[in-house]
Parts: structure tokens; C-alpha cells; sequence
């Protein structure tokens, strides 16, 4: 039986303690938020002994082994760092933070603790996205789009405290499955973009992005909430060889793959991403292994995205932070 606390009662949250609170193997002790009766909401909903509004007593909870942090993007490295110092497991949701210090005082903590880490990619878990890889082992060329509707100015993931904006936000799935797909390291990143349509807020808003890989393979990235696109959806990813092709789209539950002769289309009618990476922070948990999502993928994912944001005022290529 795995026992875990939750904290972060909001939708990425709910949808986590739904999984959860099915999992025969999973008993969820408690739920903390900073609005407590959100918290006491979870308990009555999803289960658990307790609700607190203070992280401290979930991560003082000898009886809980594994957290989750769900909350709002500026406190995730904060919360991972002491999460990680009271020697629970670690599933947090993206981005694991904002800053490369942030980045770095993460990783010092985890790797110090020898804890279970893993990175909320759902993305990467989808089947089409496997089918794509096993069509496309070794691209040479990659297209990913994040593309998605006008976020509100007084949404908090607009705020450039709490959220960092769109593009550091949502941007991490896209960068993650880059790496993933390409399998080889981010050398270099150039970027055009910037604040085009939420003025008066200080974030970036839209990026274009290319970026370098070590075995000197290459990805275009794009990444916006100036509108989602009615054809591809607001995920969408292409993987090119010289001959062999694959693109996901459909929020990724979609892929086509053409040999050059022949095209074919899967399609999953749900999304199922969620549920086998829940699976497999689990299994990692009982185990005793580390799950397919990382830690390093995650703090290599918003490397990237901070890399094109620091091209985009130099005006030249980014190393990206290892």
C-alpha cells in the first residue's frame, strides 16, 4: 500500500485524487491547499484521514510516503526542496520551476535525498506518441506546436510571480517530448518573440524557437495562446527522418504515419496519458525504481524554454543550462 498526501486541491489536483482514490494499491491520507475548506472539499470527495492548509504537517506525517505537489507553479521547487528533505517521493506537476537557481537548488535537494522523482509529463505516456516513436526512432527534423485559446489577463498562470505566462507554463510538454523523441541532449536554442498580446504584464507570450540537439539533429518549436488551431488542436508534434514521418495531433491521442508509400492513422478515442503515468509513479514507489519521467527531464524541459527566453534578449543562440 502506497500512502500519499496531496497537496494542491485545484483541477490538476482533483484529477490526480480521482486516479488515486480508485487505485487498489494507493491509500490517500490527506489533502492540503491553501484554502482549507478546498482541502476538506478533497477529503469528502476522493477520501483521506485529514485536510490542512500547512504542507509542513503532511510532509511531518511519518505515515505518508509519497507527495504530490499540484499547487500554483512559483511554489513547486520550494515545496519539492522540503519534500524532498523530509524524505517522501516526489510527483510534481510542471514546471518544476521558473528559474535555473531554482532548477539547480531542486535538483541538489532531490539527488541529496535519494527520493523518487517524477515529472508530470502525461503527454509523453499517450500511445500515439510511442507509435510515433517507434516509426521515427531517429528524426532529423521536428515540428512541435503548443498552441492554445487567449488565457485571461487576470488568469494566475498569467501572473509572473505565481504562473511565468503560457509559454513557461504549458511550453514544458512540448519541450519535454522534444527531448524525448529526439533522444539526445538540447545543445543550443535561438528564439524570436516576446509580449505581443498581454501588454502591461510582464511575461513572455509567444516564442518560435529552434533548437540545436547534440547529435545534431533539429526542432522548430512553437508556443502561444494567441488561438488554438481547429485542425491540430493546441498539441501538436511532427517528426521527419528523410523518409519516414509521423504527426500527432488531437491533443496527441492521434497519429498519422507515412513510410513513403503508405499512411495509416491510430486514434485513441480518450485521453489515457493521466492515468499511466499515475501508474507508473506508483509502481515506481513500491518498486523502488525511478519512473520513465524524471526528474533531469523536467528540469531539462523548462532549461530549454529558459534558454529561448534569455535568446530572445540576446539576440543569439542559448547554451542550455545542464
Amino acid at each position: 500500500m502506497v500512502r500519499v498526501g496531496l497537496i494542491g486541491c485545484g483541477s490538476i489536483g482533483a484529477d490526480h485524487a480521482g486516479w488515486l482514490s480508485r487505485r487498489q494499491d494507493v491509500e490517500i491520507r490527506a489533502f492540503c491547499d491553501s484554502d482549507e475548506s478546498r482541502a476538506r472539499g478533497f477529503v469528502e470527495r476522493f477520501g483521506g484521514e485529514y485536510a490542512t492548509s500547512d504542507p509542513q504537517i503532511i510532509l511531518r506525517d511519518e505515515s505518508i510516503e509519497a507527495v504530490y505537489v499540484c499547487t500554483r507553479n512559483d511554489s513547486h521547487a520550494r515545496l519539492g526542496i522540503a519534500a524532498a528533505a523530509a524524505g517522501k517521493h516526489i510527483m510534481m506537476e510542471k514546471p518544476l520551476a521558473l528559474t535555473d537557481r531554482e532548477c539547480d537548488a531542486l535538483r541538489e535537494a532531490v539527488e541529496k535525498s535519494a527520493v523518487i522523482f517524477m515529472s508530470a509529463f502525461k503527454l509523453r505516456y499517450e500511445p500515439a506518441v510511442e507509435k510515433a516513436r517507434s516509426h521515427v526512432p531517429h528524426p532529423l527534423v521536428s515540428i512541435a506546436q503548443v498552441t492554445d485559446s487567449r488565457w485571461p489577463d487576470d488568469f494566475w498562470g498569467n501572473d509572473p510571480v505565481q504562473g511565468g505566462g503560457n509559454v513557461l507554463s504549458q511550453g514544458c510538454h512540448a519541450a519535454d517530448l522534444l527531448c524525448y523523441l529526439h533522444g539526445s541532449r538540447p545543445a543550443g536554442v535561438v528564439a524570436y518573440g516576446g509580449n505581443m498580446h498581454h501588454q502591461g504584464i510582464g511575461i513572455v507570450d509567444t516564442l518560435t524557437a529552434a533548437i540545436r540537439f547534440a547529435n545534431g539533429s533539429l526542432a522548430s518549436l512553437v508556443v502561444t495562446d494567441c488561438g488554438r488551431t481547429p485542425l491540430v488542436s493546441k498539441f501538436s508534434v511532427q517528426l521527419l527522418d528523410g523518409t519516414m514521418t509521423a504527426h500527432l495531433s488531437d491533443r496527441l491521442k492521434s497519429v498519422t504515419l507515412d513510410d513513403g508509400k503508405h499512411t495509416t492513422v491510430h486514434a485513441e478515442p480518450q485521453e489515457t496519458g493521466l492515468a499511466a503515468e499515475n501508474a507508473d509513479f506508483v509502481d515506481a514507489v513500491r518498486e523502488g525504481r525511478q519512473p520513465r519521467a524524471t526528474l533531469s527531464d523536467g528540469i531539462r524541459a523548462t532549461q530549454v524554454l529558459l534558454a529561448a527566453v534569455k535568446s530572445l534578449a540576446s539576440g543569439r543562440e542559448e547554451s542550455v543550462v545542464e
